[in-house]
């Protein structure tokens, strides 16, 4: 008897430890639209750029409050240094060379920062299912929509708007050259 009390004391402290721990995933329990804040790190996509956010698995796709498909007022966005350095780092391109091995390689990695935002989180309506590409199928197989972020595939669960950066850091890369 006492032994199993010691085995379901422990199976307990480490399910209660589990749930508490400091690098749970934000994302696992904010609501669509809420605005959050989350620290991370950038990741380069073929024509999105995602961020990595601590303790989370998915990546999530970034845009700017005021981008063409944000769905948020320009006016949302906080316009400061921290902002200026944010797109700098996640934007600067080395420029051609006749010596370069790498073309519009990005100039900056291991982007971090503190992003505030709106998170949006895709949503797969009942009765269809989701491919590998993003769009939504009804039981006959029929394609009746998409779900998710990213392009051109929407391939990702998770959006946030931006409206606000800081502690934006980066390491500069250096030049590839032959």
């Amino acid at each position: 008897m006492t032994i199993w009390v010691l085995f379901l004391s422990l199976i307990g402290s480490t399910i209660v430890g589990a749930q508490n721990q400091p690098n749970a995933c934000p994302l696992d329990t904010a609501k669509n639209g809420q605005t959050i804040t989350v620290h991370g790190k950038t990741q380069q996509e073929p024509h999105d750029l995602a961020f990595n956010i601590m303790g989370c698995n998915d990546p999530t796709i970034l845009v700017y409050a005021g981008g063409p498909d944000s769905g948020v007022s320009d006016n949302q966005l906080r316009k400061d240094a921290n902002l200026k350095r944010f797109k700098t780092y996640t934007s600067s391109v080395y420029k051609s060379t006749k010596n370069d091995l790498c073309g519009q390689c990005m100039r900056y990695g291991d982007v971090e920062a503190t992003l505030t935002g709106k998170l949006e989180i895709a949503t797969i309506p009942s009765g269809t299912t989701k491919d590998g590409m993003g769009f939504l199928h009804d039981a006959s197989g029929k394609v009746v929509g998409a779900s998710g972020f990213g392009h051109p595939d929407r391939i990702f669960n998770y959006r946030i708007v931006i409206f606000s950066v800081a502690d934006a850091k980066a390491r500069k890369r250096p030049r590839m050259e032959k």
